[in-house]
């Protein structure tokens, strides 16, 4: 498999899922938040919110950072908008 459909790949599955979308609604809304808020404002057990939130983050959805042993997380418009410019030349 090529590495750009790789890239396709990964993204497009990363949104193939509710709670992901009302993830990054929430970060979208919010900026950026500490993964336990967002584990909160779902009702999520910590290994789901942990799932879903490197899923965002390995398709280019979302980025993180530390501070501390606290991990921060917000979209990532930059990665997001270079996906789909790339899908786009590939299907118009």
């Amino acid at each position: 498999m090529k590495s750009g459909n790789e890239k396709f790949i990964k993204f497009f599955k990363a949104l193939a899922n509710e709670e992901r979308i009302e993830i990054i609604k929430l970060l979208k809304k919010n900026g950026e938040m500490f993964a336990q808020d967002i584990e909160n404002h779902f009702y999520l057990e910590q290994s789901t919110t942990s799932h879903h939130l490197n899923m965002l983050k390995r398709a280019g959805v979302a980025q993180s950072r530390k501070e501390g042993r606290k991990v921060y997380y917000s979209l990532d418009p930059d990665s997001v908008k270079y996906i789909l410019d790339l899908f786009k030349d590939l299907i118009l």
